[in-house]
């Protein structure tokens, strides 16, 4: 099978999550409380208007996807005379990405809602380990197996790696979940992660769709898979290098 086809119905399905982020100064947000100085006025404002716009993203992309799930060929091809094969195919294509990118809006809420316990961790101690935030990442997990398994049967590249990234962000935040009484170093570390991995979900959603298009005439066959993995190479490298001087300090 293809490596992915952006097919034009989980194309209109993310329209939602890509337009979305796009009211956000054209993704630019996301660098001004990752580039201003920790702790200052512009980072606590910024960071906070970040928050709150990938919220939205997020909880749209979330009912976009389901709906997709529930009625695949209602709210994709509800115009459309298909025969039963035709329906069916249809039907497991859409069902299938819709799955995928109700994995992506998971990630990105439960990364921004873990970045941001652990900074209230140290004022209000047991924040990282509410059930509430616990079952959201379980639920991360979850879908990321699912995603990853339906990936590894349909030998679709994209979905495997994905599947292995959302599973591994979801063990990280349990990890962090797990600890009894977190140092410092270990939050700012949580709380990098937390809000870099949400821009990283924001940016993949971006440069998959909306950038694919952009980069169609120069990225063909295997070379798609580029814009999908970039953004997790990028912010895996930035939280890297960021959480050094927070290790070192332990």
């Amino acid at each position: 099978p293809p490596l992915f086809q952006a097919d034009d119905g989980i194309r209109d399905c993310l329209r939602g999550l890509v337009g979305s982020e796009m009211c956000i100064r054209d993704r630019l947000i996301f660098w001004v409380p990752a580039l201003a100085k920790k702790g200052s006025p512009l980072h606590v404002r910024a960071g906070r208007i970040y928050v709150t716009a990938m919220y939205i993203v997020a909880v749209t992309a979330f009912f976009a996807s389901i709906m997709v799930l529930v009625d695949p060929l209602g709210i994709r091809r509800p115009d459309d005379i298909l025969d039963a094969a035709e329906a069916a195919r249809l039907a497991r294509r859409f069902r299938m990405f819709s799955l995928f990118l109700l994995m992506l809006s998971v990630l990105v809420f439960a990364s921004l809602r873990h970045g941001i316990a652990a900074l209230r961790e140290r004022g209000q101690p047991g924040t990282l380990s509410r059930p509430s935030h616990r079952a959201l990442i379980a639920a991360l997990g979850l879908l990321a197996i699912a995603v990853g398994s339906i990936g590894l049967y349909t030998m679709q590249l994209l979905l495997i790696i994905f599947g292995g990234i959302s599973l591994s962000a979801a063990i990280s935040m349990f990890r962090d979940s797990r600890k009894p009484n977190p140092r410092r170093g270990d939050l700012v570390i949580a709380h990098l992660g937390g809000l870099i991995g949400s821009g990283i979900g924001a940016y993949t959603a971006f440069f998959a769709f909306g950038g694919s298009r952009l980069l169609a005439d120069v990225l063909t066959g295997q070379w798609q898979v580029v814009p999908w993995v970039l953004p997790s190479i990028i912010g895996t490298i930035a939280i890297s290098r960021l959480q050094r001087p927070y290790q070192r300090g332990q």
